[in-house]
This record gives C-alpha cells, sequence and structure tokens, in this order.
C-alpha cells in the first residue's frame, strides 16, 4: 500500500462543560486506489477503519494530555473514509473526545507528544466559548488569536515540532 500523507486539519471546540472535542482530518495521495477499492469490500473497509482507530487510540495513548494539571483520557471515537473528488485523494476524519472539569477563571491545556519534523502541512484550529479568552500560547508553528478566543496554528512540511503545546484560557 503506498498512501501519501498530504495535508492535515485538526478542530478543537471547547464548551464550558468541561468537553473537548476534536475533528481531525487527513488528506493522502492514494496511486494505486487502496482506499477506494473498499468501497466495494465491506468486510475490507470494517477491518481497515477498525484498524485506524486502534492506531489511532494507541497514538493518543502514548501523548499525555493535561488540563489543570490533571491527565485526561483521550479517546478516538469515529473514523470516517471519503475521497475529495477522486479516487486518488481519500481524506481520513476521525471524532477524537475527552472530557474534564475546567474552572471560573484561568484554565491550562497541555499535551506532550514525542518531537520530530512535520511529514506534511497542517493547520490547527481552537475555538472556545463566547466568554473565554486565550491569554497564553506555547506551541510550534506560527499561530494567530483572532476574537481573543479563536487561535489558528500552522505548520510546514519539514518544519520541526517540539513536541510540547500549551494553551491557558480565562473562562
Amino acid at each position: 500500500m503506498s498512501v501519501e500523507p498530504l495535508h492535515a486539519q485538526a478542530f478543537f471546540r471547547v464548551d464550558t462543560s468541561g468537553l473537548f472535542s476534536e475533528i481531525l482530518i487527513f488528506d493522502y495521495y492514494d496511486n494505486a486506489h487502496y482506499y477506494y477499492s473498499l468501497i466495494e469490500d465491506e468486510d475490507g473497509y470494517g477491518r481497515e477503519m477498525e484498524r485506524l482507530l486502534n492506531v489511532m487510540n494507541e497514538f493518543l495513548r502514548e501523548e499525555k494530555v493535561l488540563v489543570n494539571d490533571e491527565e485526561v483520557g483521550v479517546e478516538a471515537l469515529l473514523v470516517d473514509l471519503d475521497f475529495r473528488g477522486s479516487p486518488e485523494l481519500p481524506t481520513i476524519t476521525y471524532l477524537i473526545e475527552f472530557y474534564t472539569k475546567l474552572c471560573s477563571g484561568l484554565n491550562k491545556y497541555e499535551c506532550h507528544y514525542e518531537m520530530g519534523l512535520a511529514e506534511y502541512d497542517y493547520e490547527v484550529y481552537w475555538i472556545l466559548p463566547s466568554e473565554a479568552r486565550i491569554v497564553e500560547v506555547e506551541i510550534s508553528g506560527e499561530y494567530e488569536i483572532l476574537d481573543d478566543r479563536i487561535m489558528v496554528a500552522k505548520m510546514r512540511r519539514g518544519e520541526p515540532y517540539n513536541g510540547y503545546e500549551k494553551i491557558v484560557f480565562k473562562l
């Protein structure tokens, strides 16, 4: 199977109840049409989706995610396969969630993972509740804060990432 990663996007949505939801989207180039061939193979499709979900959850277990200095368990709940207009362009989407207690005042999200080089371009969007305000960001790549509560971060292929993210926000 020769599937090449092209691009990724992550959309984090945080609500005041403490639910963190992430939609993670990977775009690939699949010259051999491996993923497209699964459309006609229901059993093969099911096995591959289960494999992808297991791989993502194993990856998530290797990360250490803390909110307000307490470790939280992050889980991928769903995986979906689609195509961007061509059998060569599969898209794999994950729904990832965790729940934690947030407090009135400052809250701190931290994620520790292995350092490396970006294999593809990607963007990360954080959307906080309307009454929240981002007060501190420590993340690899470039980022911009919009309307005090939305952050857009960008990494480009080949750029190093340091394996640590921190977002401090006030509720």
